[in-house]
């Protein structure tokens, strides 16, 4: 699958911070969901994660850094409500403050995340790091 390099400098790379994600995340929320935190240090962890792997990781790139965005604020529970949501929301806009688009149906991409969730058994966690980065490669592409 094609890697998704750095343009140029790393220093280069748009990174998002709590007041993107707190903006995604307000604007995915459906009527009724709870707007606020759950657990702020684990989302700014969740936050910060990604940076680290792009500096300290020399296999990663900007796909798998949007898969740890994704990953991260997920998991973390950050938030009342929305974490999935906000998570792929979050992961899906780096890519495109980086240059590289992320074309999936609307409808398929929903249905996709929460069977990612609901596939998770004592066997296995389908909602891992690696699964996430497949799927966004499949689906990315150069701006």
């Amino acid at each position: 699958m094609p890697r998704f390099e750095p343009l140029s400098e790393l220093k280069d790379t748009r990174f998002l911070n709590r007041e993107d994600v707190d903006f995604f995340h307000e604007e995915i929320l459906n009527p009724g969901q709870i707007l606020g935190y759950k657990c702020l240090p684990d989302l700014l962890g969740a936050i910060g994660r990604p940076v680290n792997a792009l500096y300290y990781d020399p296999d990663c790139d900007l796909v798998k850094v949007a898969a740890y965005y994704w990953h991260g604020i997920s998991t973390s529970h950050g938030y009342i409500d929305g974490n999935k949501r906000t998570g792929f929301v979050s992961a899906t806009n780096f890519l495109l403050m980086n240059g590289i688009s992320f074309e999936a149906p609307d409808h398929a991409v929903g249905r996709m995340i929460e069977k990612l969730f609901e596939n998770n058994t004592a066997e296995g966690d389908h909602f891992d790091l690696d699964v996430l980065e497949n799927i966004l490669r499949r689906h990315c592409h150069w701006s």
